[in-house]
């Protein structure tokens, strides 16, 4: 008997022993426990916000300052209007092309989509399956000819043509000397630019300047740089004019005009007014660009499909202007110097 009775002391020993241990153990879990949601909690990542609606935005190109621009204008507008605007791939571990976002941005049902186009067959094909899975497409800046998007937000690509046209007449004639020659640098896959261009010949046909043209195709900053100096390179003497139709072309050869010493012998007429575009007007190695109001293309964009969501239908086609930036006006345009800012704000 008294060894069975030890045996139970020594059960009950264990026994207290134990449940003391997981009791202390259960405390200070929850001790810790409590210090990780204080600092959860101050950290702030708590603090969401939802939205109604969730738009994707697809470029043609990352790269360019016009589709960052318009992706901040189209994100801050978006916020103001009760929607989130996410540039898709962003935040993905590696690249992908731009049929594979279109297809990540269907699988992932977001709201509606905001898409740079193209005239390619597997882009139109891809527009259809998400206007099938009940996802509006708005195509911008490009269309996609032949698809089923619900609307087209760009320029009036006929009249920006005209426009280049009368700008490379005002180039000719400050030109010296016999006849003068204008090369169009335009980028692969633009049925945009195939527009802009006709316009240019068929304004420029009776002028007496001889125009011609050249498809940049690259897919990247890097190799357009790459593909305009091995252009360049071919001439013997170079263009008196040269007409780039986007945004990284025309920084390319400006910088190829600047390497090469032809600035103020060949006259660079722009796309879109960047820091490095509007530097290169303000130093006379441009003459002059047309620029896009980014912050008009995102409303018309996230209004368009707002409207089409709610009503079921929107128009077909909304047109934005363009501003001319030149010599006459390219300060009202350059980015404010910080040094300038502090001076103006101690007086």
């Amino acid at each position: 008997m008294a060894k069975k009775a030890n045996r139970d002391r020594v059960f009950l020993g264990i026994l207290s022993t134990f449940t003391v241990i997981m009791l202390v153990l259960t405390i200070v879990g929850l001790v810790v426990f409590n210090i990780q949601v204080s600092a959860y909690q101050a950290s702030g990542i708590d603090d969401y916000q939802t939205y109604s609606r969730i738009y994707a935005y697809i470029p043609n190109n990352p790269d360019s300052t016009v589709s960052e621009n318009l992706y901040q204008a189209l994100r801050e507008y978006g916020l103001q209007n009760d929607c989130l605007v996410e540039r898709i791939g962003d935040d993905l571990a590696t690249s992908y092309t731009k049929s594979e976002l279109i297809a990540i941005a269907i699988r992932s049902k977001v709201s509606g989509i905001i898409l740079e186009g193209d005239d390619s067959e597997e882009t139109a094909e891809l527009i259809e399956q998400a206007s099938e899975a009940g996802i509006p497409v708005v195509t911008v800046m490009t269309d996609a000819p032949g698809s089923a998007g619900c609307s087209f937000i760009g320029l009036n690509n006929y009249s920006v043509g005209v426009k280049y046209s009368d700008l490379v007449l005002e180039a000719a004639e400050d030109k010296e000397g016999g006849d003068v020659d204008a090369l169009v640098m335009m980028s692969s896959g633009s049925g945009n630019e195939s527009v802009i261009y006709a316009a240019i010949q068929e304004s420029l046909q009776t002028s007496g300047v001889e125009i011609d043209s050249v498809v940049v195709d690259a897919d990247s900053a890097f190799s357009t740089e790459e593909k305009v100096m091995d252009i360049l390179d071919e001439y013997d003497e170079m263009p008196d004019i040269i007409v780039c139709l986007s945004d990284i072309t025309t920084r390319c050869v400006y910088q190829s005009v600047v390497d090469k010493n032809c600035v103020g012998v060949t006259s660079i007429i722009g796309y879109y007014g960047s820091d490095t575009v509007l530097e290169g007007i303000e130093r006379g190695a441009i003459d002059a660009t047309l620029s896009v109001d980014t912050n008009q293309v995102a409303q018309y964009c996230v209004n368009a499909l707002d409207e089409y969501i709610a009503m079921g239908n929107v128009s077909e086609y909304y047109s934005t202007g363009y501003i001319l930036i030149d010599e006459d006006n390219v300060y009202e345009y350059l980015p404010a110097d910080p040094g300038q800012e502090e001076t103006d704000e101690g007086n």
